[in-house]
């Protein structure tokens, strides 16, 4: 165990550069999990060494669901690279043996943020969402009766995100036949554009009690708007296997 009783201000602050070189952008919560994990560092510690830092330009915040994203500047890369040596071999080692683990942890976290919170009529809502370098690839509203609840949600959606994309996917695109003509149907006008190759559907089985809501990009227009017809016939199905998904996630 490390005594952190004699850990340099400065020797902290140039292992948060550290940590955050070998891990990139994470949030302040990931990071003290790093910290506590290697016993490197607390809490107020590492909060008041990155208030600092950030007013001295070493790091910088950037908005995400699951919080603030903790960055390394281009300054605070220069100090690291300046003063990595007075950082003891032995912590720069324990940091490098558990990176690559922490790093794919927090990945995951960060691609498929989950939460749970009550509605104004007693109901609950899971929102479940699925980014890619913070931009919304799949982002879902699955509302249920007051009084549910779901243990460990962020951890069930973690472990079933991908099943649950490709569901998804597999109801909207069944049968779909590109040739035909682009559809002008009730829900294609649900689509929109929303960058050059980037076509988003914002798509509710009702207005004015969902059970579900869904908002999803996909790569093209005419498959965009298949999908979007379709919704309301597979909707339904979507909203209960993807709730299965959830339960059958052994913890």
């Amino acid at each position: 165990m490390i005594d952190r009783k004699h850990i340099p201000e400065t020797e902290n602050r140039l292992i948060i550069l550290y940590t955050l070189k070998r891990l990139g952008s994470v949030t302040a919560m990931q990071l003290l999990q790093a910290m506590s994990e290697a016993d490197l560092m607390n809490y107020i510690t590492m909060q008041l060494a990155l208030s600092e830092m950030e007013q001295q330009g070493q790091i910088s915040m950037r908005a995400h669901p699951l919080g603030n994203l903790i960055e390394i500047t281009g300054e605070g890369d220069f100090i690291l690279r300046s003063f990595e040596k007075r950082i003891p071999a032995s912590r720069r080692a324990l940091i490098d043996q558990h990176a690559k683990a922490w790093q794919e942890r927090f990945q995951v976290e960060q691609m498929a943020p989950a939460e749970s919170f009550t509605l104004p009529d007693g109901r609950t809502c899971l929102h479940l969402r699925l980014l890619e370098s913070a931009a919304t690839v799949m982002d879902l509203l699955l509302y249920m009766p007051a009084g549910t609840t779901m243990t460990f949600l962020a951890e069930r959606w973690r472990a079933c995100v991908q099943v649950a994309y490709s569901t998804v996917l597999a109801h909207l695109t069944g049968g779909y036949d590109p040739t035909l003509p682009l559809p002008q149907a009730p829900g294609a006008d649900t689509v929109r554009q929303c960058g050059l190759n980037e076509w988003l559907m914002s798509l509710t089985d009702s207005a004015e009690k969902p059970t579900i809501n869904l908002i999803m990009s996909l790569p093209d227009e005419h498959l965009a708007k298949c999908c979007a017809v379709r919704w309301l016939d597979v909707c339904a199905e979507i909203r209960q296997e993807v709730l299965t998904a959830l339960e059958e996630v052994q913890l």
